[in-house]
């Protein structure tokens, strides 16, 4: 019976110890620490409603965060009580669940920023932070429900917590944050560029707007494109392109991939017309945050001015944490702006139809921004992917004339890239773009290509302090959803108001010159000077080429020469030069390569090109011609220790010689001043930048060609005994301290400014 027995005694001798153990768990859990959970709680809490923010349900910000509120909470007990109960099982004079509190908070902290792609070590780092933020504050409330404590002891203490969190607000945390571009002095005999004789192009045209909506009609999400749509719009099937289409997203919204609506926001100028058409199409933001009204500022006034403008709803085809993305969105993207032109060319012959008789579809211009940049230059080249595709049977009669791409992203697709022949291109770039942070949108105009003597242009705009998503004024202020977005700086950002004031001036300038044909306004895209006030005060860096240009040297020839460029001969004197391909702040290439010139001296050296006879004549050089070539900084001096960096800038001058040897030498900076790019800050801590999102922020500038035109008369004028026509040299004359730079595009043009 004994040996029966003990089996069971055994058993309940640990039941028993257990049990005290689970009895034993809150001994520590005095009153003070109850108080002090608070601390913790909401540091939880608030990091989880963060997180709520930037992964809606579509169900809105109130149903978001008071799901993860009670969640949170009911996660934080439960996690407390588990850790609590390991450490009564420890032994652990601890306040136990307080303890456990505070380890589950860490952990959650950890986790969503781990998920918001902070890096593991960053991630430790924030949590950590974080947890002792909430800590304090715990044991700051602990302190104050106290019975034992005095009032003017609470009052100082509360003094002193206020005081710290105010210091921790306003440190100044990154301290080269407002760093401008730097730039040469513009010197005293600098030549004057005259602003533009023309009305400022963000200025509101004399057109009345009408404005409406088209859709499905069925729309679960968006009553504009539902029940309350002014025109109902066919469905397409895009089944051929998607397979994979969670069912998350067709429950979200009520319809898949085989009936992808055709929504769009129309402002249209009243009268008679026909009116060239421009379709804007937003990128890829979180799917429940709507993309489509972030273009109305652009839209009204495209109206007013004579365009029918519409902005593109591809919500559908957005992120989502809770649905993924569609597979081939990309494609679909594109696949989709074209089923926009096909619908409107189909209300355009419907009597009774808002469009009716109103578009001209042979003068229609594509906007998108970030993937809708690519998407519009996928659309406007749609032979690569859609030649065999019968759904589009309709754009025979449709003629897509101009391309604009802000903030572009550039992904090959299917292994192709979008290429376009006499197309106007026109790309818009932030130095702080925290999303697409490298200069895609250049290798896009580095494809553009125009016949011979055609007027049509590619043109670049780089812009320092602007960001990705002011451009969209539904997008925020930051280029990261939450609680990424945190880590990103406000500080020295350009408003959003001045980003879409430059967003309007090119973008209604570009649409004048290539669909109303206004050229007018073409010097603009030469130079930004021209604009006048019409521009924010900002650091700009800028590229062209039209059909006009006749190179000189390009150095893409794939034999490798590098002395030898189609008739021009090349020299280099005191300075080290070689082709490289040319590359964005990541190192990958731009699709093109350039002279790189390279001197260690304070003289510096020279680089030569010398034209051939019969290349010359070929030439016809005249007093109407200018030089034209591009150049871009590669390499920067860092000096002064911790102090802000001092960066040295080339000093260029510029020799041409005529066959008789006559030489006239003009400094660049007479033309236009050189200058470094901007310094981009990314983040609220210097610390940052190499660690969240993969070391993304760790390069603060990125190398962007300025496109430099020197009008031949200007040399003429410096020395009248020059003969432009017959020029046989150009010499660039490098100084200043040790300095890198690549050069491309050297040749000639003559453009027609009228």
């Amino acid at each position: 019976m004994e040996m029966e027995i003990r089996p069971v005694r055994r058993n309940s001798i640990f039941i028993e110890w257990l049990l005290n153990r689970i009895y034993s768990m809150f001994d520590y859990d005095t009153r003070y620490w109850r108080y002090s959970l608070i601390g913790p709680w909401l540091a939880c809490s608030a990091m989880l409603a963060a997180a709520a923010l930037g992964m809606p349900t579509g169900f809105g910000v109130v149903f978001d965060t008071t799901a993860i509120f009670l969640l949170g909470s009911i996660g934080l007990a439960l996690g407390a009580v588990i850790i609590a109960f390991i450490l009564s099982l420890c032994y652990l004079p601890l306040p136990r669940f307080y303890a456990g509190a505070l380890l589950f908070t860490g952990m959650v902290i950890y986790v969503i920023w781990y998920y918001a792609d902070a890096g593991t070590i960053l991630s430790l780092i924030l949590s950590l932070i974080l947890t002792l933020a909430g800590t304090a504050a715990g044991l700051l409330a602990g302190l104050l429900a106290s019975r034992q404590i005095k009032l003017r002891s609470k009052l100082a203490v509360l003094l002193t917590g206020f005081i710290l969190c105010m210091g921790a607000a306003y440190w100044p945390w990154q301290d080269n944050a407002a760093m401008p571009a730097l730039a040469q002095e513009v010197p005293d005999d600098a030549f004057v560029v005259p602003s533009l004789e023309a009305d400022n192009p963000a200025k509101p045209g004399h057109f009345s707007i009408n404005s409406f909506t088209y859709g499905s009609g069925e729309d679960l999400r968006r009553d504009e494109f539902g029940e309350s749509a002014d025109l109902v719009s066919q469905s397409v099937d895009a089944s051929a392109y998607i397979s994979h289409w969670p069912w998350l997203r067709s429950f979200f919204w009520g319809f898949d991939e085989t009936a992808l609506p055709l929504n769009g926001r129309v402002w249209m100028p009243e009268g008679a017309g026909p009116f060239p058409l421009v379709l804007i199409v937003h990128g890829n933001h979180l799917m429940e945050q709507f993309s489509d009204e972030g273009y109305e500022y652009l839209g009204e006034l495209l109206a007013s001015r004579g365009f029918i403008a519409v902005s593109v709803d591809e919500n559908f085809l957005n992120y989502s944490v809770w649905a993924d993305i569609p597979n081939q969105d990309m494609k679909v993207r594109a696949w989709i702006l074209l089923q926009h032109l096909q619908q409107i060319a189909v209300f355009n012959k419907q009597e009774g139809n808002p469009f009716y008789n109103k578009v001209d579809l042979q003068q229609v211009g594509l906007i998108g921004h970030s993937r809708g940049g690519q998407a519009a230059a996928m659309a406007a080249d749609p032979s690569k992917w859609f030649a065999s595709d019968t759904t589009l049977n309709l754009l025979d009669d449709i003629e897509v004339q101009a391309v604009i791409g802000i903030a572009p992203t550039d992904k090959t697709v299917d292994k192709q890239l979008a290429s376009l022949d006499d197309i106007y291109y026109l790309t818009l770039q932030g130095a702080n773009d925290g999303d697409v942070d490298t200069f895609t949108g250049e290798r896009q105009y580095i494809r553009s290509t125009f016949t011979p003597g055609s007027e049509r242009f590619k043109a670049s705009l780089y812009i320092a302090r602007a960001n990705h998503s002011r451009f969209n004024s539904d997008w925020g202020t930051r280029d990261d959803s939450l609680p990424g977005g945190l880590l990103l700086t406000q500080k020295g950002m350009m408003d959003a108001a001045d980003q879409q004031q430059i967003a309007k001036v090119y973008v209604s300038a570009l649409m004048e010159v290539a669909l109303h044909g206004n050229t007018l306004y073409k010097p603009l895209f030469s130079d930004y000077r021209v604009a006048g006030k019409w521009l924010p005060e900002a650091a700009y860096t800028s590229r062209f080429e039209d059909g006009s240009f006749k190179e000189l040297a390009r150095f893409d020839d794939a034999s490798g020469k590098l002395n030898q460029q189609g008739g021009v001969t090349v020299q280099a004197d005191d300075l080290k030069w070689s082709k490289e391909d040319a590359e964005d702040r990541n190192g990958n290439g731009k699709g093109t390569k350039g002279a790189v010139l390279e001197w260690k001296e304070q003289e510096g050296g020279s680089y030569t090109l010398e034209l051939d006879d019969s290349l010359n004549e070929e030439l016809a050089i005249n007093e109407n011609t200018s030089l034209v070539f591009s150049m871009s900084n590669l390499e920067q001096n860092v000096q002064g220790g911790d102090e802000s960096p001092v960066m040295s800038l080339p000093f260029v001058d510029i020799q041409l010689e005529s066959r008789d040897g006559v030489q006239v030498k003009l400094a660049l900076d007479r033309f236009l001043p050189v200058v470094w790019q901007p310094h981009a800050v990314f983040t609220i801590a210097s610390w940052l930048e190499n660690g969240i999102k993969d070391g993304k922020y760790k390069e603060s500038t990125q190398p962007v060609f300025q496109t430099y035109r020197l009008p031949l008369a200007q040399f003429q004028a410096e020395n009248p005994q020059f003969e432009p026509s017959q020029l046989s040299r150009i010499t660039f004359f490098l100084s200043g301290s040790e300095g890198k730079i690549m050069l491309d595009d050297i040749g000639i043009d003559e453009p027609a400014f009228s």
